[in-house]
């Protein structure tokens, strides 16, 4: 599954460590997206839905708490999840 994705943005949810929020590449837009975990608004239960819904599918899982992932780190998450 090639694809163009925000190589940047990747890298920043890797190193992320808010415990507040949860970090999903779209692989329709390329883009990442930051989900409110304890938000509880509609807006935010609407946005958690949607990616859930599109797990695996459309969404994948980023890991935070990288100390200070590089262009290496992006690209073996990217292979692991076998984009």
């Amino acid at each position: 599954m090639a694809g163009s994705y925000n190589r940047e943005q990747i890298r920043a949810a890797l190193a992320e460590t808010d415990p507040a929020y949860s970090f999903y590449l779209d692989l329709e837009t390329g883009e990442v997206v930051k989900v409110p975990d304890a938000d509880m608004s509609p807006d935010a239960e609407t946005l958690r839905n949607r990616v859930m819904e599109g797990y695996g599918d459309r969404f994948r899982y980023i890991p935070g708490g990288s100390a200070a992932p590089n262009d290496a780190n992006v690209q073996g998450w990217l292979d692991a999840e076998g984009l």
